[in-house]
């Protein structure tokens, strides 16, 4: 299932809470393996005893036969453990995956949907960290979390057992010296998470940069800019190898604390155990050190999973409020009835869309298509239809890049009827390319009252109308690095007839005649083998 959070179809909805969403999504599954835990800790707290037994039964000489179903209990016991260890975490890991996948997708949703602003403010390479840091974080955390209230569960069953064999001043001094321990590690653990944060800052601003120049690398060869940027990306990447060095000797001095703590703890309850001249007997050690072991792993596992905590919490902040920021604006949608659409299909093409736009008689429109615009004149087809609702219809719109800047367009009235075929002219910086990113709802509609009830509904009542679906080409064009007929397929199956009409309404037949292979010609990344003109029509 995905996470019930964030639908990008359903605009000026409130925004959730991912952790919220996540929890409703996966609780079932995590409790079930909590309960699965607290049942593997009993099995693997029944070792050490049956090893005690074992050995108290080896040292007075009884029945070999008692002894030999001891060992047997043992090696089921390990058995048991084993499966349900197994069974746990591989629950645990089907729950990380699935939280990458809900993440990925609930990211790559939304950075589909939001405003050009925070486009602009945040760039590509913070959104894609998102994707692989911060959301890393939080599909990695499920398969040790429950150590955070199992490990203090482990400890205080472990202590009891030690008091039971080593008597309780022996037990307390071990205990004391691990008091001792998990201040230290939680200090690396918040020392870690410091550094780990100025690295993942690091790495945003390289990744952006890095982004910046891979995207405009002939604009920088050209103008041989190469080495200032050399020198800031080579600055950019040694601020974040300091910061990968802080965090790599911090997590070298948290491994030595995990390899060191046990003996230390061995030996301060041994030595208080032989100081009280109590005689420390097979029965005694080997109990003693396989309780010791079993205290080795929630010690240190708490301070890391806690920082693995604050280091999710931190992600998921960063997450929260991507996903809480603005979407582009919502656009009223018209569903056409399919008699309406194979209408307007017709009306099109007799008006020259498919190819005859040459032989269209184009005229002004009666009243400026744009309000308040001298610059930018509007012709349309005088073959348009103008029966039934306009395709495109904006009503006294004033649109912004940012909904707190100033109005790019303002007092917008536009109709363009359906099967017309619209043409807009006017100087550069004019607003024609604005107009249309507001017709996709790229652009904020401004203007609107701040009130939170009346605010919503002027959302839901948006000036920008569309009837029917929209195709649109940019004028960068995205190409695929395949043949062209796969370009024009888009993953579709091919059917002869539909192919032929795309072909005809593109005017690409001169194209493929040109081409060396026709439709089966391999087109270069980014269609570096084609003109501009064919790029728009392929």
């Amino acid at each position: 299932g995905s996470v019930p959070y964030y639908d990008p179809s359903v605009r000026g909805a409130a925004q959730g809470l991912v952790w919220k969403a996540l929890s409703r999504e996966h609780w079932r599954v995590f409790a079930a393996t909590g309960v699965l835990k607290v049942v593997h800790d009993c099995i693997m707290f029944s070792q050490p005893l049956i090893l005690e037994q074992l050995l108290h039964h080896l040292n007075a000489g009884r029945d070999r036969w008692l002894a030999l179903g001891l060992a047997g209990a043992l090696f089921a016991a390990a058995m048991l453990e084993a499966i349900t260890v197994n069974i746990y975490f591989h629950a645990l890991f089907r729950m990380s995956l699935h939280t990458k996948t809900q993440l990925l997708e609930m990211l790559y949703r939304k950075s589909l949907c939001v405003g050009s602003a925070v486009k602009a403010a945040l760039g590509v390479g913070p959104i894609v960290n998102l994707q692989s840091n911060d959301a890393a974080k939080l599909w990695t955390m499920p398969t040790y979390l429950h150590m955070v209230w199992n490990g203090p569960f482990q400890i205080i069953v472990v202590m009891a057992l030690l008091i039971r064999v080593l008597t309780v001043w022996p037990a307390v001094a071990g205990f004391c010296v691990t008091l001792a321990i998990i201040p230290v590690t939680m200090l690396l653990g918040r020392l870690l998470t410091s550094a780990r944060r100025d690295s993942m800052a690091a790495a945003d601003q390289r990744i952006k940069l890095m982004t910046e120049v891979i995207t405009g690398i002939k604009a920088i060869k050209l103008y041989a800019w190469e080495a200032p940027y050399q020198t800031r990306i080579t600055e950019l990447r040694e601020a974040e190898l300091r910061a990968i060095k802080k965090t790599q000797m911090l997590s070298m001095v948290n491994n030595a604390i995990f390899n060191v703590a046990p003996v230390f703890v061995g030996l301060a309850a041994f030595g208080t155990y032989a100081g009280l001249g109590h005689p420390l007997t097979a029965a005694v050690a080997f109990p003693s050190l396989a309780l010791f072991n079993l205290l080795r792993f929630p010690i240190v596992m708490i301070p890391q999973q806690i920082m693995n905590l604050i280091a999710g919490t931190v992600g998921i902040a960063r997450i929260q409020k991507f996903m809480d920021s603005e979407d582009m604006s919502a656009v009223r949608r018209i569903q056409l009835p399919s008699s309406a659409m194979s209408g307007a299909n017709h009306d099109s093409s007799s008006s020259g869309v498919g190819g005859t736009a040459a032989a269209a008689s184009l005229l002004p429109v009666s009243s400026p298509a744009i309000s308040g615009s001298s610059n930018v004149n509007t012709y349309t087809s005088s073959n348009s239809s103008s029966r039934g609702l306009p395709a495109v219809q904006i009503s006294n719109g004033s649109f912004a890049w940012d909904a707190g800047s100033q109005a790019v367009l303002s007092d917008v009235s536009l109709a363009v009827p359906q099967g017309s075929l619209v043409i807009i002219v006017g100087p550069v910086g004019s607003g024609k390319s604005s107009l249309l990113s507001a017709v996709l709802g790229e652009m904020a509609a401004v203007g609107q009252q701040q009130v939170e009830g009346q605010q919503q509904q002027q959302q839901q009542q948006s000036p920008v109308t569309v009837a029917g679906s929209v195709a649109y080409t940019a004028q960068d064009p995205w190409i695929q690095n395949a043949t062209l007929r796969s370009n024009v397929l888009m993953g579709r199956s091919y059917d002869e007839g539909a192919y032929t009409r795309a072909i005809h309404a593109a005017c690409m037949a001169q194209d493929l005649e040109i081409l060396p292979a026709g439709d089966a010609s391999e087109i270069g990344e980014k269609g570096i083998n084609l003109s501009g003109g064919q790029k728009h029509r392929v």
